[in-house]
């Protein structure tokens, strides 16, 4: 499976991340929408079937949020998976 090799596993682990940073965001009022593990799981599906973890991200869970909060959210993924989201995912 796509997922079942070490590089795979920390992808999900880098995923259960961002999703720890949405929560502690939104407690701490940063943010307004939160990351549940459903929409980790529909994460990871797209990321298989586009073969692009950032663009997946973005239509799993990115396109949902509010506009102000997009850069924080951006913030998050940037740092558990060590890589920046395309400016035009940002701002689209």
């Amino acid at each position: 499976k796509f997922y079942n090799n070490s590089d795979g596993k920390e992808k999900i682990s880098n995923m259960i991340k961002v999703a720890t940073l949405t929560r502690k965001g939104f407690m701490a009022g940063d943010i307004s929408t939160v990351m549940s593990p459903r929409t980790v799981l529909h994460w990871a599906e797209n990321t298989e079937i586009f073969k692009d973890i950032g663009y997946a991200f973005r239509v799993t869970f990115l396109n949902k949020c509010d506009d102000t909060e997009k850069s924080i959210i951006s913030e998050y993924y940037q740092r558990c998976l060590g890589e920046d989201l395309p400016e035009s995912i940002i701002n689209s």
